[in-house]
């Protein structure tokens, strides 16, 4: 069955060879399948992706142009369906291992029959004579076939790497940023669910959106050795995406390149369009991603409205006003589209990010309420969903202390999604809470290879380094975090403490008072700046943070651990109470920290530790 399936396609396939256009949707169409089918049944009889094959039968059909006419490369090309010759050119040297200029002078000479396309396992046998065979031997080591070449078609042992450009919003008014911004994610997390990439993190890549420099500047700063870039213009109903795949090493090369034009309501299957056809340009071995979001056709207002609600969450997570704004946004779109899955997860994403700003208890314990009703909506309406594991796996730990569950959901969520970096950084706290650090460093460096230019995970190994008691690698790390990001607060405020712990008191000082700068904290600089002690500033700081003065962290686990920078121990077992009565989802971690090694002997202390289910490594 499988291979009058695979002749009937070939033959479709070569009456529309001229066809440059005729691609994965078409082929369905002419067999009548859907997407989803092709690309199984194509998958399972070749070991290719659909887009892969076609080209492989187009290149098959230009040898035999080559052998019947005088036509030139160029217009074998456009024969075949190439509309770029130089495309032609590089797939043609990728699969057959010559250039189409070499192919046609080794057909003068008769030797090209023993030409056999690269990646082809044995199932073709040729019968060559040995005089053949030595002249074919000796041609390869001329031409170099054995030289390692860098292509994106062979499936080398070392992974692929690639980081998805911010598209740039082309739209008559520029006023659709947040359309690009959401296609570029959907992209990004579309191409993460392959094994065999290893796909940087939109949060990292976003970095370069107005950027001037050049590709080979990005993926050497992101450690990736292929980038998608393009554009989007929205008009109306319609939508085009264009987007090309560049290797920029060793000498930049433009791989691939497509547009796409789809109606808004199908703006899904045109994301899922666009990521499958380039994970197939990528890897042959890649499997075709297939999900609910790719058949599901969502309200285009309901769309248009979970993107603005999703850019204001990606890009404003320490600003309370503009995430009430993502949830009213995300509200109004599940009004319009109340089966649409992805809304509710970002829903309850947007509850979280709103408690780590604010102080008020039980506004705290209203979101998370409201948090698990997001969540548990989005995995009724669709259980494929790998960010929604993951976030119910990060509320699991969080709010329930069921480290277990947390690391079960977020292990599902990694096997559809192996790239999704916060996945990691969840594991990370797995591992810090079980007292395996090296491992927990292990997840957190893993989370940061995913997002390098991510500042808030790359404070976090450099905490996962404070815990372990290794206070110069974190020290340093914090360090590598200012240098790229001079005003990020969270890095002045852990080194502070690192370098505390290390009795270099001066640096730490000298380090908070940048953090009071940052925070517009002008009373607790002053303090800073006019008082000889600096520990009479730490009491003024408990002062105003115990009456939730504005700009004083009321973070019960924060005012328990400068407590501690004052040897008040009391004060700081009473904070750390307050913390364990309302579940403080930074307690279980944040008390591992050395600053708390004194307390450890304390039976209260003991009983928190073990109430949390944290598991501590005897106190050196």
């Amino acid at each position: 069955m499988a291979e009058i399936f695979i002749e009937k396609t070939r033959q479709i396939i070569r009456t529309k060879i001229r066809d440059e256009k005729f691609g994965v949707t078409d082929l369905a169409g002419e067999l009548g399948l859907s997407r989803s089918q092709i690309l199984r049944k194509v998958k399972a009889a070749t070991g290719k992706s659909v887009n892969h094959y076609i080209r492989e039968i187009r290149l098959e059909e230009a040898t035999k142009i080559f052998k019947t006419s005088d036509l030139t490369a160029s217009e074998v090309a456009y024969e075949v369906g190439f509309s770029s010759p130089s495309y032609f050119n590089k797939c043609f040297l990728d699969h057959f291992g010559c250039t189409p200029g070499e192919y046609k002078k080794k057909l003068e000479t008769e030797t090209v029959n023993t030409f056999v396309p690269k990646g082809e396992n044995g199932n073709r046998k040729i019968k060559i004579k040995p005089v053949l065979l030595a002249v074919f031997f000796l041609f390869l080591i001329v031409t170099g076939y054995f030289t390692v070449v860098n292509s994106i078609n062979n499936t080398s042992a070392q992974q692929s790497s690639i980081a998805v450009l911010p598209l740039l919003d082309l739209s008559k008014n520029q006023d659709k940023e947040y359309l690009a911004d959401g296609i570029t994610e959907a992209i990004t997390l579309e191409l993460s669910k392959s094994e065999s990439l290893r796909v940087i993190s939109r949060g990292s890549s976003m970095k370069y959106k107005g950027e001037n420099k050049i590709y080979s500047e990005i993926a050497k700063e992101l450690g990736v050795d292929l980038l998608l870039e393009g554009s989007v213009l929205h008009e109306a109903d319609s939508l085009r995406v264009v987007v090309q795949l560049i290797e920029p090493f060793p000498k930049e090369k433009h791989i691939w390149a497509n547009s796409y034009d789809q109606n808004s309501s199908n703006i899904l299957q045109l994301v899922s369009e666009v990521s499958n056809e380039i994970a197939g340009e990528i890897s042959s071995i890649i499997k075709p991603t297939e999900n609910q979001a790719q058949n599901y056709k969502i309200n285009p207002e309901a769309f248009d409205l979970y993107l603005r609600g999703r850019h204001l969450w990606n890009t404003q997570k320490t600003r309370y006003n503009s995430l009430l704004s993502a949830l009213d946004y995300l509200n109004k779109a599940i009004k319009k589209d109340p089966n649409f899955a992805p809304a509710y997860v970002t829903k309850a994403e947007t509850y979280l990010s709103i408690n780590k700003i604010i102080g008020d208890n039980l506004e705290k314990l209203d979101n998370r309420q409201k948090a698990r009703e997001a969540i548990n909506k989005a995995f009724e309406l669709d259980e494929s969903l790998a960010e929604a594991y993951i976030t119910l796996g990060n509320l699991s730990g969080k709010l329930d202390w069921d480290w277990e569950k947390m690391k079960e959901l977020v292990n599902v969520g990694l096997s559809i999604e192996p790239n999704n970096a916060a996945g990691h950084q969840i594991l990370s706290n797995y591992y810090i809470i079980q007292g395996d650090y090296k491992k927990a460093i292990e997840e957190a460096l893993i989370a940061e290879k995913l997002d390098p230019l991510n500042p808030a995970i790359s404070c976090m190994v450099a905490e996962r380094y404070y815990i372990n008691g290794d206070y110069q690698k974190s020290i340093d790390k914090y360090n590598e975090v200012l240098e790229l990001n001079p005003n990020y607060g969270f890095a002045y405020n852990g080194i502070g403490f690192v370098y505390f712990q290390v009795d270099n008191n001066e640096k730490a000082v000298e380090s908070w008072r940048k953090l009071q700068d940052i925070m517009g904290n002008d009373a607790l600089g002053s303090c800073y700046d006019n008082t000889k002690n600096y520990k009479d500033c730490f009491r003024f700081y408990l002062e105003k943070a115990k009456q939730n003065a504005p700009r004083f962290c009321a973070n019960p686990v924060i005012i328990s651990s400068v407590h501690m920078l004052v040897q008040e121990e009391q004060g700081a077992m009473d904070y750390l109470q307050i913390a364990f009565q309302y579940k403080n989802e930074d307690l279980p971690v944040m008390i591992t920290y050395p600053d708390f090694y004194t307390l450890r002997n304390k039976s209260e202390f003991k009983k928190i530790a073990r109430s949390v289910g944290i598991s501590l490594p005897d106190n050196s």
